[in-house]
């Protein structure tokens, strides 16, 4: 079930897209923002039945939070929101960069607060580029960690997938390292791609003349606002900076077979990475029919992200879970459907391998 409620704190590209989302699929819509120019487009839109300034009183009463602040402000909004959230409302955010929001996050909400980041988005931004189909088919990472509630997490993933997107769980510091590599690092590159073509020219007009359809995709992040970049850069830092280095390394090399003239070499180079682009980053496809997994658990915190976590590693999406208590015995059963036989083979056995009874159901 779809939360009947939904606040939306930043109406941006992100924020916005969320707002007119949740409004598509029946939810009443609360939305904040600093801005007053943001706040009169949302209510001209008609997709809120309330926009205001103050974050507190978007969210009190409501099921769900969204928190879509610019990352170096997440943690503060995060905090000034804790004491008006509704006591069994779940709360999730946006950013780019996790493990320092998710630490904020359960400071302040404690385990009622899930780690989120759309991989969407456009370098476009603001409200006006906001669009009610920008999540279709995109994968959307939550980051639950020892201590993130089931039902939140429950709440937050089904959320996610009314809105059409494909939740992806990860441990907080993994999906830093992998975004850096994917998203934080493209950006960065695209930049200097940019600077490169500047540097030395002389005829502006020539240049946009002879600027090809590839060089136009390469660079197309570049236009992106640089005071987004500059604060989601800096909260995943120590990720970015390992991507630079491996990058230097990987241009390094091809430098040296261009320098040496190794063609063969230089061939295998680019064949390799052509591959691995149609195979490794091709679209996902749904893998098959709903299969659902029992496991028996500990009455213990961390379960849920051990679970999760071994499911995002081996690329399975975890469609619905639910859990079933028995505190009289300490213990109790987590129900997962997940689709396809071979997917369900998969994590099975990754979970019994972690130690967990794990028995094939029937979907609910």
């Amino acid at each position: 079930m779809s939360p009947r409620s939904v606040a939306v704190v930043g109406a941006g590209l992100i924020g916005g897209s969320v707002a007119r989302a949740a409004a598509e699929i029946g939810a009443q819509v609360t939305v904040a923002d600093p801005d007053p120019a943001v706040r009169d487009k949302v209510a001209a839109a008609g997709i809120a039945a309330a926009v205001g300034a103050d974050p507190r009183e978007a969210v009190a009463g409501a099921d769900l939070v969204v928190v879509a602040a610019p990352v170096p402000e997440v943690p503060a909004v995060l905090e000034a929101v804790a004491g008006a959230c509704r006591a069994d409302a779940a709360v999730t955010d946006v950013g780019s960069a996790k493990a320092e929001i998710v630490a904020a996050g359960q400071a302040a909400l404690g385990g009622s607060f899930v780690g989120g980041h759309p991989m969407a988005g456009s370098e476009r931004h603001g409200f006006g580029a906001a669009r009610a189909d920008l999540f279709r088919d995109a994968s959307w990472v939550l980051t639950p960690t020892e201590a993130t509630a089931v039902e939140a997490y429950a709440a937050v993933r089904r959320f996610v997938t009314s809105l059409g997107a494909r939740p992806v769980a990860l441990h907080p510091d993994v999906h830093d390292e992998i975004v850096a590599r994917l998203s934080h690092l493209p950006q960065l590159a695209a930049a200097a791609l940019v600077s490169v073509a500047l540097d030395g020219a002389q005829e502006q007009e020539a240049l946009l003349a002879l600027a090809a359809g590839g060089f136009r995709d390469a660079t197309r992040v570049a236009a992106s606002r640089p005071d987004l970049w500059v604060g989601i850069v800096r909260f995943n830092r120590h990720a970015v900076v390992d991507a630079l280095a491996q990058l230097g390394h990987e241009v390094d090399g091809l430098r040296r077979l261009v320098e040496r003239e190794r063609w063969d070499d230089l061939a295998g180079y680019l064949e390799r990475a052509r591959a691995a682009r149609l195979e490794r980053f091709a679209k996902p496809v749904a893998a098959g029919p709903p299969v659902a997994l029992e496991l028996v658990i500990p009455d213990r915190p961390g379960v849920l992200a051990q679970v999760t976590t071994a499911a995002g590693r081996l690329g399975v999406n975890i469609e619905d879970l639910r859990i079933v208590h028995a505190p009289e015995l300490h213990r109790g059963r987590l129900d997962l459907v997940v689709s396809g036989d071979a997917a369900a083979d998969a994590l099975q056995a990754a979970l019994e391998g972690l130690g967990y009874e794990v028995s094939v159901g029937e979907p609910w």
